[in-house]
């Protein structure tokens, strides 16, 4: 059935959000519709990065092939948040310094704020959606190590999770109809189709299954009626990047950093976890009030430290 791009318009200009919902999602999973792309050298830079006996020359030889994406993985590894005494001066001593598997997260949080992340006239929306998703990305692995939970994409998971909202901007604004529509008129569309969009993308680049399977249902604990403990490590990690102010919601009025007591989720809004989702997880972790409230105070220094 061919796609009707105009079916949400009505003639006074009012806009239907399931319609539009429909809509979108029906152009995203069309021949027509063309994702982002991550660049080939990050993908390579993944791969090998996966392989056991690497070393870190073969790493340091495929990043340097792309200079904009090499300086911009030594701007972070030069951050506050990855700073030592001595300063980090080539990419090599980046790889030897921070190790393979933390240069190849380095090199995919690079990939997507230069390739991804990117929506002309969404600038503000796309400055906060990377902001969170490095915030959760850096959470998520933290809340893994709490919990004893194989953090090997933990903060992979955390960069990826969200990247739907930029790949349904990016077909929006390819659609002149949509384009004229307002971020507020938006905003529900982008809520409901951005985990299929996460999903879409990490099938296109072909990441590891583990990685397609958690951001395709980034919002649930239960999947086939199973408790997925890395999910619960990303849910929670979202409930407290956004009480340390980086979620993409304005943080709760009484978020404390030093609280063992969690404050409840919104009801509605961009990318919200409803409260019994959040007590799956609390329940799939095993974590009580006091190993939350730890969890906390991390994970409002981590924002912190990332500015």
């Amino acid at each position: 059935m061919p796609i009707d791009h105009n079916v949400a318009r009505k003639p006074t200009g009012w806009v239907d959000p399931v319609e539009l919902t429909a809509a979108v999602q029906q152009w995203l999973a069309s021949p027509g519709f063309r994702p982002p792309t991550l660049p080939a050298v990050a993908l390579e830079v993944m791969e090998l990065a996966s392989r056991p006996n690497v070393q870190f020359e073969e790493v340091v030889n495929v990043l340097q092939r792309d200079p904009v994406l090499a300086a911009r993985v030594l701007s972070i590894a030069q951050s506050a948040f990855y700073a030592t005494r001595s300063p980090v001066m080539s990419l090599h001593q980046a790889a030897i310094r921070l190790g393979l598997k933390t240069l190849r997260d380095l090199v995919l949080e690079a990939a997507l704020n230069l390739k991804v992340f990117r929506v002309p006239g969404y600038d503000e929306i796309m400055a906060r959606l990377y902001r969170h998703s490095t915030a959760v990305a850096h959470v998520s692995r933290a809340v893994c190590r709490r919990t004893l939970i194989d953090a090997e994409y933990a903060f992979l998971c955390g960069l990826l999770h969200d990247v739907g909202f930029a790949a349904a901007l990016l077909a929006i604004v390819d659609k002149p109809e949509w384009r004229r529509l307002s971020l507020e008129t938006l905003t529900p569309v982008l809520d409901a189709v951005h985990v299929d969009a996460s999903g879409l993308l990490a099938r296109q680049w072909k990441l590891p299954a583990a990685i397609h399977h958690l951001v395709s249902h980034h919002h649930d604990v239960i999947v086939n009626g199973r408790a997925e403990q890395a999910n619960a490590a990303l849910v929670l990690a979202e409930q407290l990047c956004w009480e340390a102010g980086a979620g993409m919601l304005p943080p709760p009025d009484d978020a404390d950093a030093l609280s063992v007591a969690t404050p409840e989720p919104p009801l509605e809004g961009l990318d919200v976890n409803w409260t019994g989702v959040l007590e799956e997880a609390r329940k799939a972790l095993k974590m009580d009030d006091l190993a939350i409230g730890a969890a906390r105070a991390e994970a409002f220094e981590i924002v912190a430290q990332l500015g």
